[in-house]
């Protein structure tokens, strides 16, 4: 078990510093076997029943963090083969124009419809297409149909109208990002709003494809501390402090560099020290 009083997440060109003042936390330990096997236990009590709340609250909020950070991670971050410039990131809409209420029926369709896509922008069954899918639940009161919000990172140029026809199930709606840095914060928030839906209880919040960048996640004190003191401060946008019950004070930064820079711009031998 190691011990930090720093840590750094570097999404793309945004960066959280998590500083623990009255106490460190711990990584890199090991449960022993006898611990990780639950044995369910069936209390009904108020006590129980609030603390699976909170738990449930907690772990829909990791899930929303964790989705932005993957999207900021590969936002801009793919470069067209033909030109040295990135792909605009591209959020579509799929719904179906049937009452597709199941996800053993609407994910198998979903799953096509990406290989079919993947086939027409390439001519190959070999995976290209990078994104993260959202599935949702329409309103009740509008019988609970599924959709899929879906965020592409390398979607080449495809009209409209043919993207419509491979999806072949309902509408499709295409918005394109061009001039937003922080496109995790600005379209997650949207993605993820219906996060607590019970509906969702048993199934995926959201599913990346392969190959997709992840967050670089640094808990080592002494290069956290060498990287903190590199980080530009006129480039932080959040800075928040508050107490927890069993972290103690906690000091949150948020940096937000160029759009296509990435901690690796700052540290540039990171690789090396990583």
């Amino acid at each position: 078990m190691k011990l930090t009083h720093l840590k750094i997440i570097a999404s793309g060109s945004t960066i959280e510093v998590s500083n623990y003042q009255d106490r460190p936390i711990a990584y890199d330990f090991k449960i022993p076997k006898q611990f990780t096997k639950r044995k369910r236990i069936f209390v009904i009590d108020e006590e129980t029943r609030l603390r699976k709340l909170a738990s449930r609250e907690s772990s829909m909020k990791r899930a929303g963090s964790n989705l932005r950070r993957l999207i900021n991670c590969n936002a801009y971050r793919w470069i067209k083969p033909d030109k040295p410039k990135p792909y605009l990131p591209t959020f579509i809409t799929f719904t179906f124009k049937e009452e597709v209420k199941d996800f053993k029926i609407a994910n198998p369709i979903f799953t096509a419809f990406i290989r079919r896509l993947n086939y027409e922008l390439t001519g190959s069954e070999k995976s290209f297409l990078r994104y993260v899918a959202v599935p949702e639940f329409q309103d009740k009161n509008r019988g609970g149909v599924i959709h899929y919000h879906v965020v592409f990172f390398n979607l080449k140029h495809i009209w409209k109208d043919k993207l419509k026809e491979i999806w072949g199930q309902g509408i499709i709606d295409i918005t394109k990002i061009k001039h937003v840095t922080n496109v995790g914060a600005y379209i997650s928030k949207y993605m993820s709003k219906d996060f607590d839906d019970t509906r969702l209880d048993g199934h995926k919040r959201y599913f990346p494809s392969r190959g997709l960048k992840r967050p670089i996640i640094i808990k080592r004190e002494l290069l956290a501390s060498h990287i903190l003191k590199l980080l530009p401060k006129d480039r932080i946008v959040n800075y928040k402090k508050y107490t927890s019950k069993k972290k103690g004070d906690i000091v949150n930064q948020q940096y937000l560099l160029k759009k296509k820079e990435s901690i690796f711009d700052i540290v540039p031998n990171l690789n090396e020290l990583l």
